[in-house]
């Protein structure tokens, strides 16, 4: 297994990139968005039209063709300015538009998937019910035959983009009796298809520029052409998409560390006690250590495991039993592991601010209450731990 890893000149110019345009466009109206609770309309449409919607999406579908290394360069300098931007790209693209690269018929990649990597089509993703959470295979929206089609009825709830989004990929059971294995199909639901509507949105304790909605489907009748991959395999759709999206998550965590540090940094070095910049101090000299120390790891597991997908391509027919495993721990692992120490690294940051840290408003005080969801949303870190674990055992260390 490869380990060793550069970034190409391509890839060096692109963060450049995103960095720039992230200084200018985004990082200005982070306050108030977060203050007021409103999706970032401008500056979504900013990013769409920059491409960034469609990073990992090869050229011939309208995205960049940059891979899931481009991908969580995105995420990761996204993490460095706002949570919020990074849930909305990620919620469209790592579940969105995946399972339409990965499972979708040639007619439904041009249909769905290049409007939606242009930036033209916002996309969300559908799995969590009232009654579900961690037992994601417990689906309960009901798929019925309906001539050549279907009729779907249900709740979905906690959706990222529920609100804005124009196509939701929405797992729905076939047959209930038989759950993940088989009882569960992946559907193409288009938020102006007749009997479906958007619930409640809910008011979060971060993330407050997306929105997490109530999604409702009465009836909602949709033709075959609206099945993504096969009839009762929406299971292996849904997570195939949330390894991507876990990869991805830990950029983000990773951009977070990036950035608590320097704020730590920089206030610790022109902070003053005792006659001495606080940064003089052993104690606060630890602290900085272990949050680099916390991104140099989380750096090259999340480069790793986003190579080892781009090397695997985009075609789960032609994945080993073997590839699909290291994949799918890898990805729990920088989920896990990325989610835990940004919590850790922002907290010791908030902790060298000292009361400051504290005051709302602050960069530190808003990452502080967005980085909480990374341990629990695509699966919490106890999730995670059964995927390594029963992988552990089955396979060894």
């Amino acid at each position: 297994m490869a380990l060793d890893f550069t970034f190409s000149p391509d890839q060096e110019a692109f963060r450049d990139a995103v960095r720039t345009f992230l200084a200018k466009e985004v990082a200005p109206i982070v306050g108030e968005m977060d203050e007021k609770e409103e999706f970032p309309k401008a500056t979504v449409r900013r990013m769409q039209e920059e491409g960034y919607f469609g990073v990992p999406v090869p050229e011939e579908y309208g995205g960049l063709g940059l891979g899931k290394v481009g991908y969580c360069i995105l995420l990761e300098e996204m993490g460095r300015v706002d949570a919020s931007h990074g849930a909305i790209i990620g919620a469209h693209t790592s579940l969105g538009t995946t399972p339409l690269l990965y499972y979708g018929s040639e007619e439904q990649k041009r249909r769905w998937l290049v409007p939606a990597a242009k930036g033209e089509r916002l996309m969300a993703f559908s799995l969590t019910e009232p009654g579900s959470g961690s037992d994601s295979g417990a689906v309960h929206t009901l798929a019925e035959k309906d001539g050549d089609g279907w009729s779907i009825t249900g709740n979905k709830i906690y959706v990222t983009n529920g609100r804005e989004a124009n196509t939701i990929i929405l797992m729905a059971a076939n047959d209930v009796k038989l759950g993940p294995s088989g009882g569960v199909t992946a559907f193409i639901i288009d938020a102006d298809l007749p009997g479906f509507r958007v619930g409640r949105s809910e008011k979060k304790m971060g993330l407050h520029g997306t929105s997490t909605a109530e999604l409702v489907l009465d009836h909602v009748r949709v033709g075959p052409d609206r099945v993504l991959g096969e009839v009762g395999k929406g299971f292996h759709v849904a997570m195939t998409a949330l390894d991507v999206g876990r990869v991805s998550l830990g950029a983000a965590s990773l951009g977070g560390i990036e950035a608590a540090t320097t704020e730590a940094l920089t206030f610790a070095k022109n902070r003053t006690q005792f006659g001495l910049p606080i940064s003089e101090y052993e104690v606060i000299q630890f602290k900085l250590a272990d949050m680099a120390m916390k991104a140099h790891a989380l750096r090259y597991m999340v480069y790793h495991a986003a190579a080892h997908q781009d090397r695997m391509g985009t075609n789960p027919k032609a994945w080993s039993r073997l590839e699909r495993a290291d994949k799918t721990r890898e990805a729990a692992v920088v989920k896990c592991l990325g989610s835990e120490w940004a919590s850790e690294a922002i907290d010791e940051a908030l902790q060298i601010h000292g009361g400051l840290g504290y005051i709302r408003g602050t960069p530190i005080e808003r990452a502080y209450r967005d980085a909480r969801i990374s341990e629990i949303f695509e699966g919490t870190n106890e999730i995670q731990r059964l995927v390594v674990a029963r992988d552990v055992l089955a396979r060894g260390v």
